[in-house]
């Protein structure tokens, strides 16, 4: 699963993993479209539901902050 959202000045990417010890791991990086500033988090979650609420959480707070999906 891949999300990609922006705004004018700003882009954030929100994608999940099963990594190799059956744990869901979440990745979220930031970044500016006109300069170098940015970051990224991981997030490791045990149930997929729990990482699918997460998820549902970080779509609603990127577009009530402006972001519009990209590509969708």
């Amino acid at each position: 699963m891949l999300l990609e959202y922006r705004t004018d000045r700003r882009g954030y990417t929100i994608w999940l993993e099963l990594d190799l010890f059956g744990s869901f791991v979440l990745y979220r990086r930031w970044y500016g479209l006109y300069n170098r500033r940015g970051g990224m988090k991981r997030q490791v979650f045990e149930r997929e539901e729990d990482a699918l609420r997460e998820v549902r959480r970080i779509m609603c707070v990127r577009e009530r902050h402006g972001y519009v999906p990209v590509g969708q």
